[in-house]
């Protein structure tokens, strides 16, 4: 091993130099159908014509005092010596040197390849492009992690993601309940001139309205007249935090106007709201919530197919809380030597509150809505007997629903347009403490990389940007059973855990105005929510594994996601 690294170094720093090496195609491997290994020689050899070729490199070519061939030179025993070929080289200066020309068909090799991993390309540039390939290869070329470690389930994970919610305020036109009222006033020969006063009881002698103006006749004929309140103060039947802003008087009969005429009273009021609503942030998104690394999965890759059920109740997607289910089909592919990488893909949807959202608060509860689509790539980095590290990258696609707020008229007030995508690294690791106990944990950052359009009903056309945020989740896990300790037992295996889940933003939120409508909280403070899981693994067979859980928020109550969580996981492995 030691005289082939040297050789594989001598080789590299040769290169380095412009002195191209290539294996010759007459090596002692070669013939046995092995790959050759590169040497860098520094014999001497006597030539027949009694010339001593110094610092002979192998390989055929001639000698440097008569020119004839020489034979191969001793190059030492075992069959992993070859000889070489060189292009170029600065020592050999005398003319009746000759070359042999390089083979450029074979491949190049440093060193003795392990059994565990593929030769290193032969240039700078296949080594890069071929990067992921060479670092799966050299982590796994590390001692086999403990059963333990293979055999540890998932961490079932905690946590609705994202802040789920913001603020609304603004102004609104509402309108409230039809009166019948009495007309009775002063009547010209022009009936539109008349001045009425309105009774809804019918006592002229205390009107609730007065008409204002000119009145005009509809497409039926009927007179319609402005109306204001004669006396404030009146109960008009409108919504809380409503002032009046105006009102119409329309006549049940067509034609003319007689005192003691029956009119209907529609009276508009202009409302004042603060709500909470979805994240707008998030759009669509915000009633399903996030998905990151942590939830059912493992540090290690693995191929599966699995499905996540969540019930969180009183989710504070709206003031009175909505109860969220939400279920997750998905599968991770594992791939590389010993499976040292994988792909995964997730789709959530939740039975949760509808993207249309109404500012009369009449907004459907139990909508079905679908999750933006969720990607991963999981590499080992690290990997010993009793710990492995991981990291990769995960992603957020937008496939939800816009996200509309609707006026109690029917007009969207705003739009926000799901356009994020979110970029989410992560480094995760697994370390076996005992033969039973083991730790897993996960460390991603989630960083909005576009934003979404928010459109308002009075032209404001601005992006909003969802805040970067870190999610830190560990757990412990212990063998109570393991696989084979109990063979005619319900489940192969039973492993308890616990597990704690943070978020926090690293962010203030963003706020968008457009002089009416305020989206967000100014001078909000830093999220942050911190969620407990007590659950357990059972594996039905030593290939399918249910895990139970439930979590329960901790910590300051404004930033709860759930009063609490309950989440079943289901995996079948390949």
């Amino acid at each position: 091993m030691v005289r082939a690294g040297l050789a594989g170094l001598i080789a590299l720093l040769v290169g380095n130099s412009g002195l191209l090496a290539q294996v010759a195609p007459s090596g002692p491997m070669q013939q046995s159908g092995q790959p050759p290994i590169a040497y860098v020689l520094s014999e001497q050899v006597t030539c027949t014509c009694g010339h001593v070729n110094e610092n002979y490199v192998g390989g055929p070519r001639g000698c440097s005092g008569c020119g004839q061939p020489l034979p191969e030179p001793p190059t030492g025993n075992g069959a992993d010596i070859a000889s070489v070929a060189y292009q170029h080289t600065h020592q050999y200066a005398d003319p009746s040197y000759s070359e042999q020309p390089p083979v450029y068909g074979e491949p190049m090799h440093y060193g003795t390849p392990a059994e565990c991993c593929n030769a290193a390309p032969p240039s700078r540039c296949e080594s890069l492009l071929n990067a992921f390939g060479n670092l799966a290869c050299l982590n796994t070329c590390g001692p086999m992690p403990a059963l333990n470690i293979r055999q540890a389930p998932v961490m079932i994970g905690g946590g609705f993601g994202g802040s789920g919610r913001t603020n609304l305020r603004g102004t609104q036109v509402v309108q409230g309940p039809t009166f019948v009222a009495t007309g009775t006033g002063t009547i010209p020969a022009n009936p539109a001139n008349s001045s009425l006063l309105y009774d809804v009881f019918g006592s002229v002698a205390n009107p609730d309205f007065v008409s204002v103006g000119v009145g005009q006749q509809n497409g039926s004929g009927q007179y319609v007249f402005s109306v204001e309140e004669s006396v404030g103060g009146t109960n008009l039947g409108l919504p809380a935090n409503t002032q009046f802003l105006d009102a119409t008087a329309t006549a049940q009969v067509a034609g003319g106007i007689n005192n003691g005429d029956l009119w209907n009273i529609v009276v508009n009021g202009e409302q004042t709201f603060n709500l909470i609503v979805p994240d707008a942030a998030n759009a669509g998104a915000a009633v399903v919530g996030r998905s990151k690394i942590a939830t059912n999965n493992s540090p290690l890759p693995r191929t599966r197919m699995f499905f996540n059920y969540d019930y969180m109740s009183d989710v504070p997607l709206n003031a009175s809380g909505v109860a969220v289910n939400r279920f997750t089909p998905g599968f991770e592919y594992a791939f590389g030597h010993n499976d040292g990488a994988s792909i995964e893909f997730r789709v959530p949807y939740a039975s949760t509150l509808s993207s249309d959202v109404l500012v009369s608060g009449q907004t459907e509860s139990s909508d079905i809505q679908v999750g933006d689509l969720f990607l991963a790539y999981k590499q080992v980095l690290y990997q010993s007997t009793d710990v492995v590290v991981s990291g990769g990258v995960s992603l957020t696609l937008p496939s939800t629903n816009d996200l509309k707020i609707q006026l109690a008229d029917g007009s969207t007030a705003v739009l926000v347009e799901n356009q994020a995508v979110h970029v989410m690294p992560f480094f995760a690791s697994i370390a076996n403490l005992t033969d039973r106990l083991f730790y897993q944990g996960f460390f991603q950052i989630d960083v909005d990389t576009t934003g979404n359009q928010v459109i308002t009903n009075r032209g404001l056309e601005s992006r909003i940007r969802d805040t970067t945020r870190m999610y830190t989740d560990g757990g412990l896990g212990y063998f109570l059973r393991k696989r084979g300790e109990k063979k005619d037992a319900i489940f192969d295996a039973i492993i308890p855990t616990v597990e704690l889940h943070f978020e926090r933003q690293l962010q203030r939120s963003s706020t968008l105005t457009d002089g009416l409508f305020v989206l967000g909280t100014p001078n909000a403070d830093y999220q942050s929510n911190l969620n407990m899981v007590f659950g357990s693994t059972f594996e039905v067979c030593p290939n399918e594994a249910i895990s139970l859980g439930y979590a329960v928020p901790i910590g300051n109550s404004s930033d709860q996601m759930f009063d609490g969580q309950l989440r079943v996981v289901w995996n079948r492995y390949f």
